[in-house]
Protein backbone atom coordinates (compact mmCIF):
# COMPACT_ATOMS: atom_id res chain seq x y z
CA UNK A 1 0.00 0.00 0.00
CA UNK A 2 1.46 3.13 -0.96
CA UNK A 3 -0.05 5.44 1.37
CA UNK A 4 -0.72 9.27 0.50
CA UNK A 5 -2.34 9.12 3.87
CA UNK A 6 -3.89 12.25 4.60
CA UNK A 7 -3.01 12.39 8.36
CA UNK A 8 0.48 12.70 7.36
CA UNK A 9 0.76 15.46 4.90
CA UNK A 10 -0.92 18.96 4.51
CA UNK A 11 -4.38 19.34 3.01
CA UNK A 12 -5.15 21.47 0.03
CA UNK A 13 -6.83 24.17 2.12
CA UNK A 14 -7.25 24.57 5.56
CA UNK A 15 -9.36 21.48 6.54
CA UNK A 16 -10.00 18.20 4.35
CA UNK A 17 -12.02 18.23 1.67
CA UNK A 18 -13.34 14.31 0.77
CA UNK A 19 -16.09 13.25 -0.97
CA UNK A 20 -17.99 9.67 -1.86
CA UNK A 21 -18.67 8.31 -5.38
CA UNK A 22 -20.14 5.43 -7.47
CA UNK A 23 -18.67 3.83 -10.78
CA UNK A 24 -19.69 7.07 -13.22
CA UNK A 25 -17.47 7.75 -16.39
CA UNK A 26 -18.43 11.48 -15.42
CA UNK A 27 -17.40 11.75 -11.85
CA UNK A 28 -13.88 11.88 -13.01
CA UNK A 29 -14.12 15.52 -14.88
CA UNK A 30 -15.70 16.40 -12.23
CA UNK A 31 -13.01 15.78 -10.20
CA UNK A 32 -9.92 16.70 -12.66
CA UNK A 33 -12.06 20.17 -12.49
CA UNK A 34 -11.83 20.60 -9.21
CA UNK A 35 -8.36 18.63 -8.05
CA UNK A 36 -6.76 21.53 -6.07
CA UNK A 37 -9.48 20.97 -3.86
CA UNK A 38 -10.29 17.87 -3.00
CA UNK A 39 -7.73 15.47 -0.61
CA UNK A 40 -10.08 11.98 -0.58
CA UNK A 41 -12.34 10.57 -2.80
CA UNK A 42 -14.27 7.47 -0.90
CA UNK A 43 -14.88 4.57 -3.61
CA UNK A 44 -18.52 3.14 -3.10
CA UNK A 45 -17.77 -0.32 -3.78
CA UNK A 46 -20.26 -2.70 -2.46
CA UNK A 47 -21.26 -4.77 0.45
CA UNK A 48 -19.81 -7.14 3.50
CA UNK A 49 -21.36 -10.39 2.06
CA UNK A 50 -22.13 -13.85 4.51
CA UNK A 51 -19.15 -16.13 5.33
CA UNK A 52 -16.07 -13.28 5.29
CA UNK A 53 -16.59 -12.57 1.33
CA UNK A 54 -17.00 -9.26 -0.13
CA UNK A 55 -20.12 -7.92 -2.67
CA UNK A 56 -18.41 -5.45 -4.92
CA UNK A 57 -20.41 -3.73 -7.24
CA UNK A 58 -17.27 -1.61 -8.89
CA UNK A 59 -14.31 -4.11 -10.92
CA UNK A 60 -11.25 -4.05 -9.34
CA UNK A 61 -9.68 -3.16 -12.69
CA UNK A 62 -11.63 0.04 -12.85
CA UNK A 63 -11.07 1.30 -9.48
CA UNK A 64 -7.46 0.54 -9.74
CA UNK A 65 -7.42 2.37 -13.04
CA UNK A 66 -9.75 5.46 -11.13
CA UNK A 67 -7.13 5.39 -8.00
CA UNK A 68 -3.54 5.87 -10.26
CA UNK A 69 -5.74 8.96 -12.03
CA UNK A 70 -6.63 10.59 -8.82
CA UNK A 71 -2.47 9.83 -7.43
CA UNK A 72 -1.88 11.45 -9.97
CA UNK A 73 -3.40 14.38 -9.13
CA UNK A 74 -2.55 14.37 -5.36
CA UNK A 75 -5.61 12.83 -4.21
CA UNK A 76 -5.95 9.49 -1.52
CA UNK A 77 -8.74 6.95 -2.01
CA UNK A 78 -10.80 4.81 0.40
CA UNK A 79 -12.61 2.16 0.02
CA UNK A 80 -16.00 1.44 1.40
CA UNK A 81 -17.94 -1.45 2.28
CA UNK A 82 -21.17 -1.25 4.14
CA UNK A 83 -23.66 -4.00 5.17
CA UNK A 84 -27.07 -4.22 6.76
CA UNK A 85 -27.77 -6.29 9.50
CA UNK A 86 -28.80 -9.95 8.64
CA UNK A 87 -29.28 -13.32 10.39
CA UNK A 88 -26.25 -14.45 8.46
CA UNK A 89 -24.35 -11.51 8.67
CA UNK A 90 -24.77 -11.98 12.14
CA UNK A 91 -23.75 -15.82 12.04
CA UNK A 92 -20.58 -14.74 10.18
CA UNK A 93 -20.00 -12.14 12.68
CA UNK A 94 -20.04 -14.06 15.61
CA UNK A 95 -17.64 -16.54 14.14
CA UNK A 96 -13.97 -15.34 14.92
CA UNK A 97 -12.84 -16.75 11.77
CA UNK A 98 -15.27 -15.48 9.68
CA UNK A 99 -14.33 -12.54 11.12
CA UNK A 100 -11.02 -12.28 10.31
CA UNK A 101 -11.31 -13.46 7.17
CA UNK A 102 -13.02 -9.70 6.38
CA UNK A 103 -10.19 -8.40 8.08
CA UNK A 104 -7.89 -10.34 5.50
CA UNK A 105 -10.22 -9.92 1.99
CA UNK A 106 -10.90 -5.86 2.76
CA UNK A 107 -6.95 -5.44 3.64
CA UNK A 108 -6.12 -7.44 0.25
CA UNK A 109 -8.72 -5.64 -1.59
CA UNK A 110 -7.64 -2.51 -0.69
CA UNK A 111 -4.20 -3.55 -1.59
CA UNK A 112 -5.15 -4.69 -5.10
CA UNK A 113 -6.65 -1.61 -5.42
CA UNK A 114 -3.66 0.66 -4.82
CA UNK A 115 -6.28 2.60 -1.67
CA UNK A 116 -4.74 4.44 0.99
CA UNK A 117 -7.16 2.80 3.36
CA UNK A 118 -10.56 1.97 4.62
CA UNK A 119 -14.00 3.61 5.21
CA UNK A 120 -16.51 1.03 6.84
CA UNK A 121 -20.06 1.62 5.99
CA UNK A 122 -21.90 -0.35 8.68
CA UNK A 123 -25.91 0.90 9.41
CA UNK A 124 -28.83 -0.54 11.11
CA UNK A 125 -27.61 -2.81 13.63
CA UNK A 126 -28.49 -3.87 16.43
CA UNK A 127 -27.16 -2.49 19.94
CA UNK A 128 -26.17 -6.41 20.82
CA UNK A 129 -23.52 -6.23 17.68
CA UNK A 130 -21.08 -3.79 19.13
CA UNK A 131 -19.27 -6.13 20.59
CA UNK A 132 -18.70 -7.97 17.19
CA UNK A 133 -17.94 -4.64 15.15
CA UNK A 134 -16.10 -3.10 17.33
CA UNK A 135 -13.78 -6.33 16.47
CA UNK A 136 -13.83 -5.76 12.88
CA UNK A 137 -12.62 -2.25 13.03
CA UNK A 138 -9.75 -3.19 15.72
CA UNK A 139 -8.57 -5.94 13.09
CA UNK A 140 -8.92 -3.56 10.80
CA UNK A 141 -6.79 -1.25 12.56
CA UNK A 142 -4.23 -3.13 13.66
CA UNK A 143 -3.46 -4.43 10.01
CA UNK A 144 -3.81 -0.87 8.33
CA UNK A 145 -1.67 0.52 10.63
CA UNK A 146 1.07 -1.71 9.67
CA UNK A 147 0.80 -0.23 6.41
CA UNK A 148 -0.02 3.46 6.99
CA UNK A 149 -3.15 3.13 5.73
CA UNK A 150 -6.19 5.05 7.54
CA UNK A 151 -9.27 3.98 8.59
CA UNK A 152 -12.71 6.13 8.35
CA UNK A 153 -15.97 4.97 9.97
CA UNK A 154 -19.38 6.64 8.54
CA UNK A 155 -21.90 6.98 11.86
CA UNK A 156 -25.33 8.68 11.94
CA UNK A 157 -25.08 12.43 13.47
CA UNK A 158 -26.69 12.09 16.77
CA UNK A 159 -27.62 14.66 19.24
CA UNK A 160 -28.05 13.84 23.47
CA UNK A 161 -31.95 14.21 22.46
CA UNK A 162 -31.68 11.67 20.03
CA UNK A 163 -29.19 9.38 21.88
CA UNK A 164 -31.63 9.53 24.66
CA UNK A 165 -34.26 8.64 22.43
CA UNK A 166 -32.55 5.92 20.31
CA UNK A 167 -30.19 4.02 23.38
CA UNK A 168 -26.41 3.36 22.79
CA UNK A 169 -26.53 1.54 19.65
CA UNK A 170 -24.33 -0.88 18.17
CA UNK A 171 -21.39 1.68 17.55
CA UNK A 172 -20.00 3.88 20.45
CA UNK A 173 -17.91 6.36 19.52
CA UNK A 174 -15.86 6.61 22.75
CA UNK A 175 -14.99 2.68 22.08
CA UNK A 176 -13.66 2.93 18.85
CA UNK A 177 -11.68 5.90 19.29
CA UNK A 178 -8.41 4.42 19.76
CA UNK A 179 -9.17 2.53 16.28
CA UNK A 180 -10.74 4.77 14.12
CA UNK A 181 -8.72 8.24 12.69
CA UNK A 182 -12.00 9.63 10.75
CA UNK A 183 -15.45 9.21 12.40
CA UNK A 184 -17.65 10.37 8.87
CA UNK A 185 -20.64 11.90 10.81
CA UNK A 186 -23.09 11.33 8.47
CA UNK A 187 -25.12 15.11 8.60
CA UNK A 188 -27.95 14.22 6.26
CA UNK A 189 -31.10 12.50 6.09
CA UNK A 190 -32.86 14.05 8.74
CA UNK A 191 -35.56 13.70 6.84
CA UNK A 192 -36.12 10.94 3.71
CA UNK A 193 -38.48 10.37 1.50
CA UNK A 194 -40.48 8.49 1.07
CA UNK A 195 -41.26 9.54 4.81
CA UNK A 196 -44.56 11.33 5.63
CA UNK A 197 -42.76 13.65 7.69
CA UNK A 198 -41.48 16.30 5.74
CA UNK A 199 -38.38 18.10 6.11
CA UNK A 200 -35.20 19.34 4.36
CA UNK A 201 -32.40 16.53 4.81
CA UNK A 202 -30.13 18.36 6.79
CA UNK A 203 -30.12 21.75 8.67
CA UNK A 204 -27.50 24.19 10.01
CA UNK A 205 -28.78 23.57 13.94
CA UNK A 206 -29.15 20.47 13.33
CA UNK A 207 -25.96 20.06 12.41
CA UNK A 208 -24.27 22.35 15.00
CA UNK A 209 -25.79 20.08 17.72
CA UNK A 210 -24.67 17.03 16.49
CA UNK A 211 -21.26 17.88 15.78
CA UNK A 212 -20.81 19.89 19.27
CA UNK A 213 -22.24 16.50 20.70
CA UNK A 214 -19.74 14.47 18.34
CA UNK A 215 -16.62 16.69 19.74
CA UNK A 216 -17.71 15.84 23.42
CA UNK A 217 -17.42 12.01 22.63
CA UNK A 218 -14.19 12.63 20.38
CA UNK A 219 -11.04 14.16 19.46
CA UNK A 220 -12.29 17.14 16.93
CA UNK A 221 -9.49 16.57 14.99
CA UNK A 222 -11.05 12.84 14.28
CA UNK A 223 -14.35 14.14 12.91
CA UNK A 224 -15.29 14.99 9.47
CA UNK A 225 -19.12 15.89 8.78
CA UNK A 226 -20.85 14.77 6.09
CA UNK A 227 -22.79 17.16 4.29
CA UNK A 228 -24.99 16.50 1.51
CA UNK A 229 -24.84 17.42 -2.51
CA UNK A 230 -28.14 16.53 -3.00
CA UNK A 231 -31.55 17.96 -2.03
CA UNK A 232 -35.29 16.63 -1.42
CA UNK A 233 -38.26 17.22 -3.80
CA UNK A 234 -42.06 16.73 -1.92
CA UNK A 235 -44.80 15.31 -3.54
CA UNK A 236 -47.50 16.69 -1.11
CA UNK A 237 -50.01 15.11 -3.26
CA UNK A 238 -48.57 11.71 -3.09
CA UNK A 239 -45.67 11.33 -0.73
CA UNK A 240 -44.47 7.76 -2.76
CA UNK A 241 -43.27 10.03 -5.45
CA UNK A 242 -41.47 12.21 -3.31
CA UNK A 243 -37.10 11.56 -3.98
CA UNK A 244 -33.87 12.40 -3.36
CA UNK A 245 -32.65 14.98 -6.52
CA UNK A 246 -28.78 15.27 -7.44
CA UNK A 247 -29.77 17.17 -10.38
CA UNK A 248 -28.76 21.08 -10.52
CA UNK A 249 -30.12 21.79 -14.20
CA UNK A 250 -33.25 20.25 -13.02
CA UNK A 251 -33.76 22.26 -9.58
CA UNK A 252 -32.51 25.47 -11.88
CA UNK A 253 -35.67 24.54 -14.01
CA UNK A 254 -38.01 24.17 -10.91
CA UNK A 255 -36.76 27.44 -9.83
CA UNK A 256 -37.67 29.44 -12.51
CA UNK A 257 -41.15 27.88 -13.36
CA UNK A 258 -41.88 28.81 -9.61
CA UNK A 259 -44.12 31.80 -8.95
CA UNK A 260 -42.00 32.58 -5.47
CA UNK A 261 -38.44 31.25 -7.41
CA UNK A 262 -35.49 30.19 -4.69
CA UNK A 263 -36.24 31.23 -1.27
CA UNK A 264 -34.53 31.53 2.04
CA UNK A 265 -35.81 29.42 5.30
CA UNK A 266 -33.43 31.45 8.11
CA UNK A 267 -32.30 29.52 11.11
CA UNK A 268 -32.51 26.39 8.96
CA UNK A 269 -30.15 28.13 6.42
CA UNK A 270 -31.31 26.21 3.29
CA UNK A 271 -33.41 26.80 0.20
CA UNK A 272 -37.08 26.06 -0.48
CA UNK A 273 -38.56 26.26 -4.10
CA UNK A 274 -42.37 25.56 -4.12
CA UNK A 275 -43.67 24.42 -7.36
CA UNK A 276 -46.35 22.51 -9.54
CA UNK A 277 -45.76 19.63 -11.51
CA UNK A 278 -46.99 18.67 -14.65
CA UNK A 279 -49.57 16.27 -12.89
CA UNK A 280 -50.72 19.07 -10.88
CA UNK A 281 -49.28 17.83 -7.67
CA UNK A 282 -47.90 20.74 -5.19
CA UNK A 283 -44.18 19.95 -4.65
CA UNK A 284 -41.98 21.26 -1.81
CA UNK A 285 -38.64 20.99 -2.43
CA UNK A 286 -35.74 21.74 0.07
CA UNK A 287 -32.14 23.00 -1.79
CA UNK A 288 -28.84 21.67 -0.77
CA UNK A 289 -26.75 24.43 -2.55
CA UNK A 290 -23.86 26.72 -2.12
CA UNK A 291 -25.50 28.84 0.54
CA UNK A 292 -26.57 26.24 2.85
CA UNK A 293 -23.44 24.47 2.66
CA UNK A 294 -21.54 27.47 3.69
CA UNK A 295 -23.83 27.64 6.83
CA UNK A 296 -22.17 24.39 7.48
CA UNK A 297 -18.79 25.23 6.77
CA UNK A 298 -18.77 27.80 9.64
CA UNK A 299 -19.73 24.65 12.03
CA UNK A 300 -16.65 22.97 10.97
CA UNK A 301 -14.67 26.22 11.04
CA UNK A 302 -16.12 26.98 14.72
CA UNK A 303 -15.84 23.82 16.25
CA UNK A 304 -12.01 22.76 15.12
CA UNK A 305 -13.24 19.35 13.12
CA UNK A 306 -10.98 17.73 10.65
CA UNK A 307 -13.16 18.80 7.61
CA UNK A 308 -16.06 17.71 5.66
CA UNK A 309 -16.83 14.89 3.31
CA UNK A 310 -19.71 15.01 0.47
CA UNK A 311 -22.45 12.57 -0.21
CA UNK A 312 -22.38 12.11 -3.12
CA UNK A 313 -20.15 13.34 -5.78
CA UNK A 314 -21.80 12.64 -9.18
CA UNK A 315 -21.29 15.20 -11.79
CA UNK A 316 -24.67 16.57 -11.70
CA UNK A 317 -24.82 18.35 -8.32
CA UNK A 318 -24.68 22.14 -8.30
CA UNK A 319 -20.85 22.78 -9.17
CA UNK A 320 -20.93 25.98 -7.26
CA UNK A 321 -21.05 23.85 -3.51
CA UNK A 322 -16.99 23.59 -4.70
CA UNK A 323 -16.42 26.97 -5.43
CA UNK A 324 -18.48 27.83 -2.08
CA UNK A 325 -15.74 25.23 -0.05
CA UNK A 326 -12.26 26.19 -2.26
CA UNK A 327 -13.76 30.15 -0.89
CA UNK A 328 -14.51 29.42 2.85
CA UNK A 329 -11.52 26.82 3.21
CA UNK A 330 -8.84 28.74 1.62
CA UNK A 331 -6.79 30.72 4.01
Amino acid sequence: MNSTNTLHRPTKTRRLVSAWISPEEKVLKRIEEHADLFDQIVFMCGSLAPDGKLESVWPIEKRREMAKALKEMGISVLLDYGGRWSEEIKNSFESPKTLSSYVDNLIEDCNQVGADGLDIDIEDWPAISRNVYTDLIAGLSAELRKQNGLLSVCKFSLSRESRRENGIGFMDPVLLAPYVDQFRCMTYDLYCPPSEFIGPTSTAPWGRETMQYMSSRVPCEKIVMGLPTYSVDWDMNDSSKSRQVNDCEWIDECEAKSTIGRGWCYFWDVGLIRYTDDEGHAHVLYVSDARSTRSHLVTVDSLDLAGVSFWVLTGDEDPRIWDAVKNHFNR
